[in-house]
């Protein structure tokens, strides 16, 4: 049985067990996707207060459903995944994109060490704005494979697709995000 196998299977045994009231084993589950949670929900949002907050908010959320909660075939990681998608997308709906005047003017910089950071700070930001201004699918899959590093079965798992169709996304997404780069700096 190969380590998929076995992580699917052990999955299964604790979501039958914290279905039967086994708090401590939605706990191990817990732990074993804590930081894959963490870090799709961290490369969405600026503060790591704000990634803990939702991360916390996901398990909780995951918990409350667990009752109704049926394997498919799918990972329960991507149960979770899809819970955070979905609470992200909440999150985002609630929040306003306004930097008040007297922080702005708070932001004026001289010190070389910090034009370097600002430089990059800039670059960050393009390459934010390339990859928000593509298709929903493509964002998805350049966070999921290249900023998350997950594996490709994963990220098919995830998304809900095959392994060849992610590894064609993925090109066609970082193909997309390299020519909207080149259209913004020329």
């Amino acid at each position: 049985m190969g380590e998929d196998a076995r992580a699917l299977e052990n999955d299964a045994e604790l979501i039958a067990r914290a279905q039967g009231g086994e708090v401590e084993a939605f706990g191990e589950l817990y732990q074993r996707y804590l930081d894959q949670i963490y870090r799709y929900i961290r490369v969405r949002v600026a503060e790591d207060r704000v990634a803990e907050d939702l991360t916390e908010v996901v398990f909780l959320r995951s918990f409350e459903t667990l009752g109704r909660y049926k394997e498919r075939g799918r990972p329960f990681s991507a149960f979770l995944y899809q819970v955070a998608r979905n609470l992200l997308v909440d999150h985002y709906r609630q929040q306003k994109e306004e930097v008040p005047i007297e922080d702005a003017n708070r932001m004026a910089i001289s010190d070389p060490a910090v034009d370097e950071q600002v430089i990059q700070g800039e670059r960050i930001r393009a390459i934010g704005h390339a990859l928000t201004s593509l298709p929903p699918d493509y964002q998805e899959v350049i966070r999921l494979r290249v900023i998350l590093a997950l594996s490709t079965a994963d990220v098919a798992s995830w998304m809900g697709r095959s392994e060849g169709a992610i590894r064609v996304l993925l090109h066609r997404a970082l193909t997309a995000l390299r020519r909207r780069l080149v259209e913004s700096d020329g």
